[in-house]
């Protein structure tokens, strides 16, 4: 279809009532396409903008509350898997989530152990948190 079948067809399917008095299909085809090339141009100096700023990641305490925030609603939508489930799937549990596993206690299925974890609460707050767990994942988010 060409442009002008394009446009012909939005006019046609327009709402008169919410045009001015006198408008003819022509004016509206005019609109349409003076929108669509503004909204163009708009897209490339976004584009170059873009393009002309350096990649930069999320700074590690908003990457921390993110997952924080993300595993609470987790958590609301059901239990969460156990323990030796995630270490069955491939995961590698922290040093923390490690103790509950093997403790003679037991763990509390569906429990999110990094709640409760400092090392968490000192990831949403620094960017260079001084933590260093194998398996905990607030360690991935810090710059290191």
């Amino acid at each position: 279809m060409d442009d002008d079948a394009l446009f012909e067809r939005l006019a046609a399917a327009s709402d008169p009532s919410v045009l001015p008095l006198g408008t003819t299909p022509v004016d509206l085809k005019d609109k349409i396409h003076a929108s669509l090339m503004s909204r163009q141009e708009d897209d490339r100096a976004f584009e170059t903008l873009a393009a002309a700023t350096p990649e930069q990641s999320a700074p590690p305490s908003l990457k921390s509350r993110t997952y924080s925030a993300l595993m609470a609603r987790e958590a609301e939508s059901g239990p969460l898997l156990g323990l030796a489930a995630v270490k069955s799937g491939g995961r590698r549990l922290c040093v923390f989530e490690e103790l509950v596993r093997i403790a003679p206690v037991g763990e509390k299925k569906g429990f999110n152990y990094c709640r409760i974890c400092h090392a968490r609460v000192l990831a949403e707050h620094m960017d260079s948190a001084p933590i260093y767990w194998p398996g905990c994942p607030y360690v991935g988010f810090q710059r290191r």
